[in-house]
């Protein structure tokens, strides 16, 4: 997601359509973040406009304007993170038009349900790195870790969706009967 800075400072200063550029360049992206979360369309775009309403409050206080693009995410993740508490869920993961064609159906199918397995921290580092192309660095600044821990995450989240698919192409068994109680813990 590229956001001019120049737009971010314009809104900030009370630009109103600067404003309303920068909002609507951000909604697909924001709408898209809330999906892969929330797993419900009417929920999504609840999510996004809640995000960008808090975008309209919170816009002042951004102190870097080249950071955007991570500080709105990171809104969009920690709204959806409160409804998905509302409602008592922990579904991150939905797919994404940015999958990789390579894949037939059945494999991406395979990968969903693989990363659907993963604990919740896992999803999230996984979803954002491969999804969003973030870098190590912008998933600490959204998910308010560090580098260090995102690459620790996505590390540990290899492990296990490799465990996962591996057992799914030995066994045969689909993923709705091996996790019928739910993700299982990693390690």
């Amino acid at each position: 997601m590229e956001v001019p800075s120049a737009r971010v400072i314009a809104a900030q200063s009370g630009d109103p359509a600067a404003l309303a550029e920068l909002l609507r360049s951000v909604w697909p992206d924001a709408y898209r973040m809330a999906r892969t979360i929330v797993a419900d369309h009417a929920t999504a775009e609840d999510v996004a406009q809640d995000a960008c309403v808090h975008v309209l409050d919170a816009l002042g206080g951004l102190r870097d304007p080249e950071r955007f693009a991570p500080w709105f995410l990171r809104i969009v993740v920690n709204v959806a993170s409160g409804r998905l508490r509302k409602r008592g869920r922990d579904r991150l993961y939905e797919p994404s038009p940015a999958e990789p064609e390579r894949l037939s159906p059945d494999e991406r199918l395979d990968v969903r349900q693989a990363i659907d397995a993963l604990d919740r921290v896992s999803r999230v580092a996984i979803v954002l790195r491969y999804y969003y192309d973030l870098s190590s660095a912008e998933i600490a600044r959204i998910t308010q870790s560090t580098p260090v821990t995102v690459r620790w995450r996505l590390m540990r989240a290899h492990r296990r969706l490799r465990a996962l698919l591996e057992s799914r192409a030995t066994t045969g068994t689909a993923y709705g009967e091996q996790y019928a109680h739910g993700p299982q813990p990693t390690r």
